[in-house]
């Protein structure tokens, strides 16, 4: 079935008016072909609009209602999603906001009511109502989902303990000592924190203890979140078959129940961890073996099993906003608050206000010649605007024999601590940045005298607040005297174009005795009377004249004379001054 329905009622009525003019045509067109002009008179366009994509999404939604889209049809829409998204800055806010996508069963459903499955163990494990909540279909890509701004299931779907089960009732069995050991260990809790996600807050996993539970009753809640904020919960859990999880972290508990034959509990627990800290399911079997092995044994568990930071990600990951800097740029990392930065230059900045962390950030907008106000986007959807001095721009490394001073992390890090904030996050990168005041630079200077174990006192502040409003003053003067030459060199052309007016077309001299020709324009007597007695055309439009009779131009004779007047007052007063 066509998807732009806008599209197929078009051809619908080509092909019936075309059937109804037979006799107008020699045959009936089976395509578009030589009828170009006749279709665009029916509002035919030659390609689609970036909005028909949106319309005919919905008008097939309203078409097809609730029912499943066939194979043909499936593979259809996703195009259509796929040419949506990549189109989606061309849409208005509204065609955004109104746009259907699959969902895993093949319905039509707005991309507000869709999730993405980032947990695809959970929506094969039976444990939650696929009716109550709509999964994006596998065939749209990861990235058509992000263009679309499609929510992940993992940021709204919550698990949470069922209020008949009683935690007081479980004991902490001799068979769980060596998990509870190995949990209290840092090394394992620094495993786990690497390995999980870095959307999730990892807890203080040493603070966990295993205990046996006989029946562990659990169900799954859709959270809508607003801000932040959570705002409605509806129940997801599949009632049907219902079976609960082999093992559940609640709080500080993790609760293992009745395991078959098969798994242990090491297994359990790792596979709970995993869910918990969204950590790669592919980890379970490593999890499981520190769970269950000595302290001795970990380095070379993790280094068989690969639990360990994937530092080829991160070398993928460097330099893009929001995330942490590597050990590499740590060490190259310089404060120079007068450097020119450029648009689009890698940066570091903190994370925030009262954090040491820095990551990276890219320049989009500066302004200032020396100290500088720059826009910075700090992570994807976040900008800020901070001072050059408080951005860390990143040197060259060594070439070749040549030593640099080492200005590293651990040197800077006093100035980091006690920096003030002075960012304000924007959403457009496009509005103008406020130029820099005094206030910016007696903050960028405390700046960089804190970075060396230095401060104002209050005398000082006060000095350099009052030079600083001394060089305001006279860089506004300056300014308004730039402007007033500025308007001085206008006003002298204007006059100078004034006094073409003065001058004869044919000496080019200002004249004395102006007379005007019957072709309308003015000229020297001498120099037309001259030209009248060998040419009978006009010296300025080369047209035949139909008399050669002069008439004196009183009122321009006496415009020149005043401006000559004048003209010798100020050369007489220029000489008097000089």
């Amino acid at each position: 079935m066509p998807i732009g329905s806008s599209f197929v009622k078009a051809q619908r009525l080509f092909f019936r008016l075309t059937k109804d003019l037979a006799p107008f045509f020699y045959e009936v067109p089976r395509a578009f072909g030589a009828y170009d002009i006749f279709l665009r008179k029916l509002g035919v366009r030659d390609s689609p609009k970036a909005g028909d994509y949106a319309e005919s999404l919905v008008e097939l939604s309203h078409e097809i209602g609730n029912s499943k889209l066939n194979a043909n049809e499936l593979a259809s829409v996703v195009e259509v999603v796929n040419l949506a998204a990549s189109h989606r800055e061309h849409l208005s806010h509204s065609e955004s906001q109104d746009i259907f996508a699959p969902d895993h069963i093949g319905r039509l459903v707005h991309i507000k009511d869709l999730m993405q499955n980032d947990m695809p163990w959970l929506l094969h494990s039976g444990r939650i109502d696929t009716n109550s909540i709509h999964v994006v279909h596998p065939k749209l890509a990861l990235e058509t989902c992000k263009k679309m701004q499609i929510k992940s299931m993992s940021l709204h779907l919550i698990e949470v303990l069922d209020e008949n089960v009683d935690i007081s009732l479980c004991s902490e069995s001799i068979k769980y000592a060596k998990i509870n050991s190995m949990l209290q260990q840092e090394f394992f809790s620094d495993t786990v924190r690497s390995l999980a996600s870095q959307n999730v807050l990892v807890q203080n996993i040493c603070n966990l203890r295993a205990k046996e539970c006989e029946n562990i009753r659990t169900s799954f809640y859709y959270v809508s979140r607003a801000e932040g904020q959570e705002q409605t919960r509806l129940d997801v859990t599949n009632r049907i078959n219902y079976h609960g999880p082999m093992c559940f972290i609640h709080d500080d508990t993790i609760l293992v129940g009745n395991l078959p034959s098969g798994v242990t509990c090491e297994i359990a627990v790792a596979a709970a961890l995993c869910d918990k800290f969204h950590i790669e399911r592919k980890h379970i079997a490593g999890i499981s073996a520190m769970l269950g092995s000595e302290a001795s044994h970990m380095t070379s568990i993790k280094m068989m099993l690969g639990l360990f930071d994937d530092t080829n990600n991160a070398e993928l990951l460097r330099g893009e906003p929001g995330q942490s800097l590597t050990a590499t740029d740590k060490a190259l990392i310089e404060l120079k608050p007068l450097k020119h930065f450029k648009t689009g230059e890698i940066v570091a900045v903190r994370e925030s206000n009262d954090s040491e962390k820095l990551v990276y950030g890219r320049v989009c907008d500066s302004i200032g010649a020396s100290l500088s106000r720059l826009r910075v986007m700090v992570q994807e959807g976040e900008i800020k605007d901070l001072l050059s001095s408080q951005i860390y721009s990143l040197r060259g490394g060594p070439r070749g024999n040549e030593r640099t001073q080492e200005r590293t992390y651990e040197s800077i890090r006093p100035a980091l601590l006690s920096e003030k904030p002075k960012s304000e996050t924007h959403q457009n990168i496009h509005l103008n940045l406020r130029d820099i005041g005094k206030e910016d630079v007696l903050s960028a200077v405390q700046d960089l005298l804190q970075s060396a174990d230095l401060g104002l006192n209050d005398d000082l502040t006060a000095i350099l607040d009052s030079n600083l409003s001394l060089k305001e003053q006279l860089a506004k003067q300056t300014e308004d005297l730039q402007l007033l030459e500025k308007k001085t060199k206008s006003l002298s052309t204007d006059v100078a174009k004034g006094f073409d007016a003065f001058l004869c077309p044919i000496t080019r001299e200002y004249m004395e005795d102006p007379v005007i020709c019957c072709d309308g324009h003015t000229y020297e007597r001498f120099a037309i009377e001259t030209w009248l007695r060998s040419n009978s055309r006009s010296p300025k439009t080369n047209q035949p004249l139909a008399s050669r009779e002069l008439i004196p131009n009183h009122a321009l004779r006496a415009s020149i004379e005043a401006v000559m007047k004048l003209r010798d007052e100020l050369r007489f007063l220029s000489l008097t001054d000089s």
